[in-house]
């Protein structure tokens, strides 16, 4: 799994930036924040390629959260992404095209 620089997530159209930085989201720190309204999925760079990988992942289930309109809770995402991330790095040949 590598990071793109764009991605699709049903209809939306996200960047994916990778940040420098640390990423706030109302006063929480986080490996990675999507915001929706302008397309953009942004990626702390500032730690692991597996956090970073697995933040990805995350902010993905975020848009798909939001375009399906599912009801996840943080919680919810949080161990999706982990589970989801885990089974991909340890099967990337079911992945692979």
């Amino acid at each position: 799994m590598n990071i793109p620089e764009k991605i699709k997530i049903g209809y939306k159209d996200y960047e994916v930036k990778k940040v420098n930085d640390k990423l706030f989201d109302n006063d929480t720190l986080c490996y990675g924040v999507i915001h929706y309204n302008v397309g953009l999925i942004e990626i702390s760079s500032i730690y692991s390629e597996d956090t970073q990988k697995c933040a990805l992942l995350h902010e993905i289930l975020h848009g798909i959260d939001d375009i399906f309109d599912i009801g996840l809770h943080e919680e919810h995402i949080v161990k999706l992404a982990k589970g989801l991330y885990q089974v991909i790095k340890e099967n990337p040949e079911v992945f692979r095209k």
